[in-house]
């Protein structure tokens, strides 16, 4: 197999690139893999085989333009992920039953603790008190009045913190929290798209205006390609009139040439 017009194929497309260098480098974000925006921009010089400076500015504006639409579909995609995932949060925490966050209030109110008492005994107090025991909640909130501080506030918090962790192990799809937030979601007569769609509903101006700014950059980009399919028809128009103008001259060449020929001949 002969494999000599694909290797000059490979060798020719960096160089390509290297030559749109000239246009600055690549504007990527903090997170964005310039190996990868290079590989766009090879297989597009591949598939655009500039010939000229002309062509290097429109492929560099194609591939630009196209990286700011993936861009804006990552952050689309990242938006829904982000909206969804605060809509469950938001369900738990409305939802969750104390028993389920109640360690979350037994640690919270150990380090309150732990400023007035030994470790120990702070850990104790915490422990019974997360567990409703009478005299253990009434001492507890005797000391979290004298520091200015409420019990339902270390609730708050505890069931925020839990209800965050569940929906955190939920889109790692952990089989407890799987178990656990889909039997909540039934017994609210509620599905998952429900929630996410609530959330999303919400917020939803937000995605319009990152569709219109996609919407702009696939018209820009496409409106470069078109550019670059006009300018290669008219230089090949072009091309076609001067060989057909070099064709016509050379005839007439051909035949004066003949008749002056005949014309010595005849003398």
């Amino acid at each position: 197999m002969d494999l000599k017009p694909k290797t000059k194929s490979m060798t020719s497309v960096p160089t390509r690139v290297k030559r749109l260098a000239l246009f600055g480098p690549p504007l990527l974000l903090e997170g964005e893999d310039p190996a990868i925006y290079n590989e766009l921009l090879a297989r597009m010089c591949a598939a655009v085989q500039p010939v000229d400076v002309i062509d290097d500015m429109f492929v560099a504006d194609v591939v630009s333009l196209e990286w700011e639409i993936l861009r804006l579909r990552r952050l689309k995609s990242s938006v829904l992920k982000t909206r969804g995932h605060n809509a469950l949060e938001d369900f738990l925490r409305r939802e969750l039953d104390y028993g389920l966050y109640a360690e979350f209030v037994e640690s919270k109110l150990a380090r309150f603790l732990q400023e007035s008492l030994e470790e120990e005994q702070a850990e104790e107090l915490a422990h019974r008190c997360a567990f409703l025991e009478p005299d253990a909640v009434k001492k507890v909130n005797e000391l979290l009045t004298a520091a200015e501080l409420y019990m339902s506030t270390i609730l708050a918090q505890a069931k925020k913190e839990k209800a965050k962790e569940l929906a955190q192990e939920y889109a790692r799809r952990e089989p407890t929290a799987i178990k656990l937030v889909d039997g909540l979601l039934a017994f609210g007569g509620l599905t998952l798209h429900q929630i996410m769609a609530d959330g999303l509903t919400a917020n939803i101006d937000q995605i319009e205006r990152i569709d219109r700014l996609i919407s702009i950059a696939e018209t820009r980009r496409n409106a470069s390609l078109r550019e670059i399919d006009r300018r290669r028809s008219v230089l090949a128009n072009a091309l076609r009139r001067n060989m057909q103008q070099v064709e016509e001259g050379e005839f007439e060449v051909i035949e004066t040439t003949r008749a002056e020929g005949k014309a010595r001949r005849d003398q």
